[in-house]
């Protein structure tokens, strides 16, 4: 048994104003909002009874975990990596839900906490969503601390907050996406798992976001954490928008990441099953909740450069002037997002 260890970093309250504009954005939480680290990551009160578990929980060799900002191709990425690490096993990849065969580390600290009273009622519709409603009564890292080898874990968390010695033990891949798009993305979540109750617009989320107050923000630290590990052994860094544009090449070299070797046709395969149109129409992948005929999905359209359909001109500016501030002095680049573009303001 490892000695267990104090965290490294500071977890203090957010301030009352950005208290306000977290709240403009998200429901059901009662405790105030946390930032974490140096880089100040924004996190549910509650993240506080569990982040020395999630720190010190025991890595195992033959671990594979995806990290993603929320809304960068996580899902995606999971019935990927499930898939090519259990042989393209499309028939049980079909029967079970990716929340069971690829569980999330943090759950349990991001449960609203009216939710804990709430939850058998159906508040929010919680109760099915990404299976909460077991996350509830026990600590989701508990229940993956417990799980059987070889484990393939989900977590939104950056490098920092996660157990020191991930990287030299097990195998990571990170997804980046352009947080313009994950913007949008997140929107659309809370107003799919808020259903009507929710009073936000898009205006409000992407303030938050660019205020670097939506949880798990600030993003572009969060991606540049992974980015400057892209080199180690062990991470396989990876763009949202290499993947909308090539998915049989990045399947392949997350296939040679994990040390599987597939053909042209068995690839063919897992691209088409993995294809947004497909992904929709699978309920153990798209775990979305009832949203009173708004036709909105968990699995939204798979699509880079959405942002611009909702941005309107002074949002624009906004997020050139975010991008451009964040990345200064960095060497990450977004695809959708070149050092010529950085450069010409």
């Amino acid at each position: 048994m490892a000695p267990w260890l104090d965290l490294p970093y500071e977890i203090t309250n957010v301030t009352a104003e950005e208290e306000k504009f977290i709240r403009k954005c998200l429901l059901g939480y009662t405790k105030q909002f946390v930032k974490c680290g140096k880089a100040g990551y924004v996190m549910p009160g509650a993240f506080r009874n569990h982040a020395e578990a999630i720190y010190n929980l025991q890595v195992r060799p033959d671990d594979i975990w995806v990290i993603t900002f929320p809304r960068s191709g996580t899902t995606w990425m999971q019935e990927l990596v499930w898939l090519v690490e259990n042989n393209l096993d499309f028939k049980k990849a079909k029967s079970t839900p990716l929340y069971q065969r690829f569980p999330m580390l943090e759950t349990t600290t991001q449960i609203p906490e009216i939710a804990f009273d709430l939850i058998k009622v159906n508040f929010m519709n919680l109760g099915n969503f990404q299976g909460l409603s077991k996350a509830a009564r026990v600590p989701s890292w508990q229940s993956i601390d417990e799980a059987p080898s070889p484990r393939l874990i989900k977590t939104h968390l950056p490098l920092s907050l996660l157990p020191p010695n991930l990287l030299n033990t097990a195998k990571v891949v990170y997804v980046a996406r352009d947080p313009r798009d994950v913007s949008v993305s997140y929107y659309y979540l809370h107003k799919m798992v808020g259903k009507t109750l929710l009073r936000a617009n898009f205006t409000h989320f992407w303030e938050a976001l660019r205020r670097d107050l939506m949880p798990y923000s600030p993003i572009v630290a969060h991606t540049n954490e992974a980015w400057c590990k892209r080199h180690h052994p062990n991470m396989h860094f990876m763009f949202y928008e290499d993947m909308i544009k090539d998915l049989p090449k990045e399947i392949r070299g997350v296939s040679d990441f994990l040390n599987k070797n597939y053909n042209d046709k068995e690839i063919k395969k897992l691209a088409e099953h993995l294809s947004f149109e497909n992904l929709r129409k699978n309920k153990n992948v798209n775990n979305t909740t009832n949203t009173n005929g708004e036709g909105i999905q968990f699995v939204r359209k798979g699509e880079a450069g959405g942002w611009q359909a909702h941005f309107d001109e002074k949002q624009q500016l906004q997020a050139e002037e975010y991008l451009i501030d964040r990345l200064q002095g960095l060497d990450l680049r977004y695809p959708s997002f070149p050092l010529n573009e950085i450069t010409r303001l």
